[in-house]
């Protein structure tokens, strides 16, 4: 039988987990909606699927507000 902190802990990582997928989602679509150039969205989408921590960060920190202040 599973103890009561056993459960709690599947549910504690399967939410980060699937936080972590869905801004992983949210920022392939927001690169993708930008309005970039093919070159320039394509190179930020390999930089969010190969680094994914930094590329998200990267990208809503300094690629998105770049594209929102022009």
């Amino acid at each position: 039988m599973f103890e009561l902190s056993t459960i709690a802990g599947i549910a504690f990582w399967t939410v980060l987990v699937a936080a972590g997928v869905a801004l992983f989602g949210a920022t392939l679509v927001s690169i993708s909606r930008a309005p970039l150039e093919r070159r320039s969205r394509t190179r930020w989408i390999w930089f969010v699927v190969l680094l994914p921590g930094v590329g998200i960060i990267m990208w809503f920190v300094s690629g998105r507000r770049q594209i929102l202040s022009n």
